[in-house]
């Protein structure tokens, strides 16, 4: 339920003027006002708190009744209050200082947030990104909720959310560096199917993958999933199937010594946009600006191709 006051900053202001300054006319004055505007004002006031706040002297101005004199010091103090947060809000609009809500979604963290730190210190020290990795289907609930301004993620993954496109990458496999398939100069989805796919556990994306699939007549293979990247790569590296996807590793080495390699994927196979998204109404911040140029950066450097302008 949504509390009507009745009464609105302008009133106090009016109040708290001419309790100031004693006199009607010269508060109308000093608040570039008409007399009656402010009088009307103060009397609005009075009826909506139930209480008189001033004596009205004819030809001598105005002063405070017991009641006003009490509420004058909250007025005040209100009125501060009300400037402080409008000064707040204009710093967090126009300012790249401060705090910075983020979501990254799981998969792109690890090749995009190291850089993004890094850059970020170098460029904009008093920016503090709070930064939290969600899976795809989070990453949508928590722009909704407020809790991110932007989420970095893919278009196919943006659901409703308005989506800012950075970079454009092709699908590649991944394959066990030993696998005899590997050393093809490119696989058909059809040859890729007769395995197991290796995925992370994250419903939007076996979604994507299985209409991909689909889409191009193959039967979806059985999935292996997981809820790490890394656990992924290394299960291909293993050999228990093959992984699919749009960001390319700095190197083949898993984390147990294993080796990976990237194969390229015969036929139209989809490409994604890597970008931003956020809340069709939500204008973008300052800070989300600078965080947005530094991205960019990051992609650049990341994923070895030219991000869009």
């Amino acid at each position: 339920m949504i509390d009507h006051l009745g009464f609105s900053l302008t009133q106090l202001r009016y109040f708290v003027v001419s309790a100031e300054v004693g006199n009607i006319s010269e508060a109308a004055e000093k608040l570039s006002a008409s007399q009656s505007t402010v009088s009307s004002a103060v009397m609005r006031l009075e009826r909506q708190l139930g209480v008189q706040l001033l004596l009205r002297h004819h030809a001598r101005g105005v002063t405070l009744t017991p009641s006003g004199r009490h509420l004058l010091r909250e007025a005040r103090a209100l009125l501060g209050q009300a400037r402080s947060l409008k000064a707040r809000g204009d710093a967090l609009a126009g300012d790249t200082a401060g705090p910075l809500d983020v979501g990254f979604l799981s998969s792109l963290a690890p090749f995009l947030l190291p850089p993004v730190h890094r850059m970020t210190r170098e460029r904009y020290a008093a920016l503090q990104l709070n930064v939290s990795e969600a899976s795809a289907g989070q990453l949508l609930t928590f722009l909704q909720d407020g809790r991110y301004e932007v989420a970095v993620t893919y278009d196919f993954l943006a659901g409703d959310a308005r989506f800012r496109p950075l970079v454009t990458l092709p699908m590649h496999a991944l394959l066990a560096d030993d696998d005899p398939m590997s050393a093809a100069g490119s696989l058909g989805l059809e040859e890729l199917a007769a395995r197991p796919l290796v995925t992370l556990d994250d419903p939007a994306v076996l979604r994507h993958c299985e209409a991909m699939f689909t889409d191009r007549g193959v039967r979806m293979p059985r999935v292996i999933t997981t809820t790490s990247l890394e656990t992924m790569r290394g299960l291909v590296a293993a050999g228990s199937g093959f992984g699919l996807m749009y960001q390319r590793a700095a190197h083949a080495s898993t984390l147990d010594g294993g080796t990976v390699c990237a194969v390229e994927i015969a036929g139209e196979v989809p490409s994604a946009s890597l970008g931003v998204a956020m809340m069709p109404d939500l204008t973008m911040s300052s800070r989300g600006r600078a965080f947005l140029q530094v991205l960019r950066s990051a992609v650049s450097l990341g994923c070895g191709v030219k991000s869009i302008a």
